[in-house]
């Protein structure tokens, strides 16, 4: 099992690093496409896949779905990198076996324990670092936010879509994987794996 507890990760720099880098790569996100990259950092793939079937077809339908491929092939989503998005499009493009990948996102689902207070933590930074950048400067309504997370806290923080402009923006076509599980996947195949 891989925690989501390594021990530095409630001190808020390394997050608002994260978050940062995030918001300079996709600067369309809104606030709740901070809350998903959270949230997949603290909970990694989060949820359990019972057919296999269905999650080999999902990353097939994804796949049908256009957009781009001049993309790096993972990033790093976590503040340690113990956790990444592993770009669908590139990953096929390198011929990359959909069934192994499959089979990476169901190991991956199994060996992360996800962790509610370390996303409580780290979005309360979130906040935090907002209300003390000036929450114009990203278009975040901080109030909105704020209630937001006592909502989605309430209900131990439920996973959430990318907003609408984020997937018409950037398209999004990926797994998020344990790093050392998708480091494993890609030698296997002779692919180059490097997060960005």
């Amino acid at each position: 099992m891989l925690s989501m507890k390594n021990g530095n990760e409630t001190e808020p720099e390394p997050v608002i690093t994260l978050i940062r880098r995030h918001l300079d790569r996709y600067p369309e996100s809104s606030f709740h496409d901070v809350y998903k990259l959270l949230h997949q950092a603290a909970f990694g793939p989060g949820h359990l896949v019972d057919n296999k079937k269905k999650a080999l077809e999902w990353i097939e339908r994804d796949l049908d779905e256009p957009g781009p491929t001049a993309i790096p092939l993972a990033e790093s989503i976590h503040p340690a990198g113990d956790i990444v998005r592993l770009h669908l499009r590139p990953y096929a493009a390198q011929r990359g076996n959909l069934r192994r990948l499959r089979d990476a996102f169901v190991a991956s689902a199994e060996a992360v324990t996800g962790a509610p207070d370390l996303m409580a933590t780290w979005w309360a930074a979130f906040c935090d670092w907002v209300e003390a950048e000036n929450p114009a400067r990203a278009g975040f309504d901080l109030r909105e936010m704020r209630l937001f997370g006592g909502m989605w806290g309430a209900k131990q923080w439920p996973a959430e879509h990318h907003s609408p402009a984020y997937r018409s923006a950037y398209r999004p076509a990926y797994r998020v994987l344990a790093a050392p599980i998708a480091a494993d996947l890609c030698r296997a195949q002779g692919i180059v794996f490097e997060p960005i």
